[in-house]
């Protein structure tokens, strides 16, 4: 009888340990295929360290400046590792998708982004001052893009551009001649004589944006390598504008509307932390510097409703033309359609949102 309950016991134990080999040779195949399959999805995402210069901002091997008008400006914004995740992301979310062309930032070597159009420039780090940065960055875009665009932007990863005005203001300037557009400068008081620089000469300060034409940048772009090895300052913006003035043969321009086209606040890390509704804001295409990331969506927002603004405006003038046509053209009142299903005042006239209240734009 003992030996039967021994038998018994030694059974189930066998049968339990064969059904726990089982559970776990399964566990194991099905951990095994998921991570087999998440190595595979892994390798077959193309990280922007293998992708083209093409590949990395978007742009059609065909498109060109003749067949698109999203090829007008390529903004190169400098950047570093740690920032990626932060002022360059806040970038690329607001004004960075919006430009009249193509955007990338340019960090350090081994930099990329599976959901930013980052360049790893080669050979680079993060350094301060960024002068290799800046002076590849622009070589970069000389060697792969150069017939691609008319203007060329060399951009902190802490200004915001207004890409409306951006291109508004590069439409109206011939890109075929070498222009070296940004806010002048010559250096401070205690730099005075230490930048190496003739009593004609200046240069583009760096902070609120730097608008080079194609003209410009095929000139001096060859000559890159020459600029870096004769550096006579630790200011990359100085060092840029030397190079511009050597070999384009042109300075920054000498423009006193620059300062408040393109705008510096010497703020430091407090500009623009308190109000918006300032003539600085309302007027400027470029604002430098937005020191932390909600800043940067702060700023964007703000803008973006004086645009919805300015839309409800050209809606509200629009609708009083048409009423005023109407009224010459002896359509009766009682006539609320233009088109089927589409009313030609949304309003009823006791409204306040009604074509006739003149505060209505105060509303918005």
């Amino acid at each position: 009888m003992l030996m039967t309950k021994n038998s018994m016991t030694k059974r189930k134990t066998f049968i339990f340990a064969c059904f726990g080999i089982a559970i776990g040779l399964c566990i194991g195949t099905v951990l095994k295929n998921y991570r087999a399959l998440e190595i595979v999805k892994r390798c077959s995402l193309k990280p922007n360290n293998l992708k083209t210069p093409f590949e990395i901002i978007g742009l059609k091997p065909e498109d060109t400046i003749q067949n698109s008008q999203k090829n007008l400006v390529f903004v190169g914004v400098m950047t570093a590792k740690n920032f990626i995740e932060g002022r360059a992301r806040a970038v690329y979310d607001t004004w960075g998708k919006e430009v009249p062309g193509r955007i990338a930032f340019f960090s350090s070597e081994g930099s990329f982004s599976d959901e930013l159009p980052v360049v790893g420039l080669k050979n680079v780090d993060d350094r301060y001052p960024p002068q290799k940065k800046s002076f590849m960055m622009l070589y970069y875009m000389y060697e792969n893009f150069i017939d691609k665009f008319e203007w060329f932007i060399r951009a902190d990863d802490d200004v915001y551009i207004e890409p409306q005005k951006l291109e508004n203001f590069l439409r109206s300037i011939d890109s075929s001649k070498p222009q070296f557009i940004g806010q002048a400068g010559k250096g401070n008081t205690e730099e005075f004589g230490l930048l190496s620089l003739e009593f004609d000469e200046n240069f583009c300060m760096g902070g609120p944006g730097v608008i080079l034409s194609s003209e410009t940048l095929r000139r001096v772009a060859p000559h890159i390598p020459t600029c870096l090895k004769n550096l006579y300052s630790t200011h990359e913006d100085v060092e840029v504008g030397r190079c511009v003035q050597k070999f384009a043969g042109i300075p920054c321009t000498w423009n006193y509307e620059m300062q408040y086209i393109l705008r510096h606040n010497s703020s430091g890390r407090a500009a623009f932390t308190g109000k918006l509704k300032r003539k600085e804001i309302h007027n400027a295409i470029s604002l430098h510097p937005i020191k932390q990331a909600p800043l940067m969506y702060r700023l964007h927002s703000y803008i973006q409703g004086l645009k919805a603004e300015e839309m409800r405006q050209e809606s509200l003038m629009l609708h009083r033309d048409i009423k005023r046509m109407a009224k010459y053209l002896e359509i009766p009142d009682d006539s609320r359609y233009l088109v089927p299903g589409i009313t030609l005042i949304p309003e009823e006239e006791n409204s306040k949102r009604h074509v006739e209240d003149h505060n209505i734009l105060g509303r918005f």
